[in-house]
């Protein structure tokens, strides 16, 4: 019976170190598919960060059912879910797990699947801790609801989210901490 390599102990390492990677440098993008042999990066970073005691959204249904038993986390909504999957190019319909003053790490990291996190014609800003200076990030497929709701999120820090972007081949965080400035919106 073949496995895929993201059910592995060390795919799962790599991947890991690459999430801690682009979450310590909001902005830096990260080749995932180079970790994995898997077609969908996103799957890859669930599988790593998920387990018995999570729970997940598969908001838009991009997963396979027979992948459910492998992520060993149970299925809930968005408005509980330590873990939201969804699509970039469709607006927000959703609130999520903002957690709360006393334990603003019980809130939900979504991510979010868009066309390309590398190129495209929505250009960013991106400053705060990780950064140096300014970064600035192209990527193509995110709908601008996205960043608008997400401002509502954090408008409270500490709590809030924190965003996984990714495509079929990179990822890119953009924790609750970054601030984001839009430079160009083309459509």
């Amino acid at each position: 019976m073949k496995i895929d390599a993201i059910w592995l102990p060390e795919t799962q390492q790599r991947v890991f170190r690459g999430l801690m990677d682009v979450m310590s440098h909001p902005g830096k993008t990260s080749d995932i598919s180079t970790l994995t042999d898997h077609a969908l990066p996103a799957l890859a970073i669930l599988a790593t960060l998920l387990d018995g005691e999570t729970t997940l959204c598969d908001h838009h249904q991009l997963l396979d059912d027979a992948n459910w038993p492998l992520l060993q986390a149970a299925k809930s909504n968005a408005e509980q879910a330590n873990f939201i999957l969804c699509l970039g190019e469709k607006p927000v319909d959703f609130v999520p797990r903002l957690g709360e003053l006393a334990s603003p790490e019980h809130s939900a990291t979504i991510v979010v699947f868009i066309e390309s996190v590398t190129t495209g014609n929505i250009n960013l800003s991106i400053s705060g801790p990780g950064v140096n200076g300014k970064t600035i990030i192209q990527m193509t497929g995110l709908n601008q609801d996205w960043l608008e709701q997400r401002e509502q999120w954090i408008s409270s820090f500490p709590l809030g989210v924190d965003l996984l972007i990714v495509d079929r081949s990179h990822v890119m965080a953009i924790p609750r901490t970054s601030k984001i400035e839009v430079t160009s919106w083309d459509m």
